[in-house]
């Protein structure tokens, strides 16, 4: 059965998910793995921002985003302490699937999820970090580059293939 056929739904992420989202991470992004703790702040900063994605029980994907200041992505691995006052944007730090869910459909519609979060929020724009080539993916979801040597030093952290971008909603 191929992913397009799988029922796949996204959920609310829960504080018992952080060890599934720190295995599945490991996976997705083995060049520049984060420590669980970071991943669990995002998750205690901004619980309505970060989902998982499951199937007949089990996780295979999820999304942790969080408001943040535009242009400003914080270093990978690195915990937060707060969410910023005057956060302008809703940062969408991350965003991994296991690789028999790609093609699934399941990233365009957390795409849209959380887009709906940042409005409801009250967010004009989403922006993120993109890696491991997956820039066309997020053209595809209305992102576009927003990149500048200032940014570029910015992203040292998140490997040769970074770049930033924004999507207006």
């Amino acid at each position: 059965m191929s992913a397009k056929n799988t029922a796949y739904r996204w959920r609310p992420a829960e504080l018992a998910d952080i060890g599934a989202i720190h295995d599945i991470q490991c996976v997705a992004h083995a060049d520049h793995p984060e420590e669980r703790s970071v991943l669990l702040e995002r998750l205690e900063l901004c619980p309505q921002g970060c989902f998982v994605l499951e199937r007949n029980g089990a996780i295979s994907g999820y999304v942790l985003s969080h408001p943040w200041l535009r242009r400003a992505p914080p270093p990978i691995d690195t915990r937060l302490g707060a969410i910023p006052e005057g956060a302008d944007a809703w940062y969408l730090h991350d965003l991994a699937l296991l690789p028999g869910t790609r093609g699934s459909g399941a990233g365009a519609k957390v795409s849209a999820l959380l887009a709906e979060q940042a409005r409801l929020a009250g967010y004009h724009t989403v922006a993120l970090v993109s890696v491991n080539g997956s820039q066309g993916f997020w053209e595809r979801q209305g992102f576009s580059a927003r990149m500048d040597d200032a940014l570029a030093s910015k992203l040292e952290s998140y490997g040769g293939q970074a770049v930033y971008m924004e999507r207006n909603l």
